[in-house]
């Protein structure tokens, strides 16, 4: 009688694992579709190439530089033909401190960083300051060559991240960030004819990388 009694209660025993297992098989079940969902929210976009971000920034952000140089290219695109030929680490700069007055002066002239902490001076080396008749301040060259330099407003320290002979000339300069500094110009050939040039300043890195004509 006993073990009569016992088989029943081992076979209901058994059947409820047995049920178990399947809602839990079941769980999983609803839960496996899921997956490919989850793979297509991860899909990475492609990132813009190298020439692509260069077009991006001349259109967008070196609107002045682009208008004189695409005038002088006769039609051509002036991005079309750069591709990035230097980086250099600037380990050495050199460095002086800035003069308050001289500062204040050139003051105007200055291109501020987003943050207002630096300024991009490609004037206080080769031009001087003149004020015309009609009172209003205008600058006048100086030293053919010419400099672009790091200031900091704050302590006036002032960095040269870039130096460039009688063939070259620079024409803007805007931030993109805080910490990153497009400069554009062209340079002239032995024909005397102009070739775009960009360059790229990473303030953080000490980064300076050069878009230029590889055919120079």
């Amino acid at each position: 009688m006993r073990n009569t009694q016992y088989i029943p209660a081992y076979l209901v025993s058994l059947l409820v694992v047995i049920c178990l297992l399947q809602a839990c098989n079941g769980c999983n079940t609803n839960k496996t579709p899921a997956s490919p969902a989850a793979d297509t929210t991860t899909t990475q976009i492609p990132t813009p190439n190298a020439n692509d971000t260069l077009r991006n920034w001349a259109e967008q952000r070196l609107i002045q530089w682009k208008g004189w140089i695409d005038s002088s290219m006769m039609g051509r695109s002036a991005t079309d033909s750069l591709v990035r030929t230097n980086v250099d680490t600037i380990a050495a700069l050199d460095t002086i401190t800035m003069e308050a007055d001289r500062f204040e002066e050139y003051k105007p002239f200055f291109v501020y960083s987003p943050d207002s902490t630096q300024v991009v001076d490609m004037v206080s080396y080769n031009t001087i300051i003149h004020k015309g008749r009609d009172g209003k301040i205008a600058l006048e060259g100086g030293d053919p060559d010419m400099e672009v330099a790091l200031v900091n407003v704050q302590t006036k320290k002032r960095e040269r991240i870039l130096f460039v002979g009688t063939t070259t000339m620079i024409i803007e300069a805007v931030w993109i960030n805080n910490h990153t500094i497009l400069i554009a110009g062209g340079i002239y050939d032995e024909h005397d004819q102009l070739h775009p040039v960009i360059w790229k300043y990473d303030t953080e890195q000490r980064l300076l990388e050069n878009w230029e004509n590889e055919d120079l």
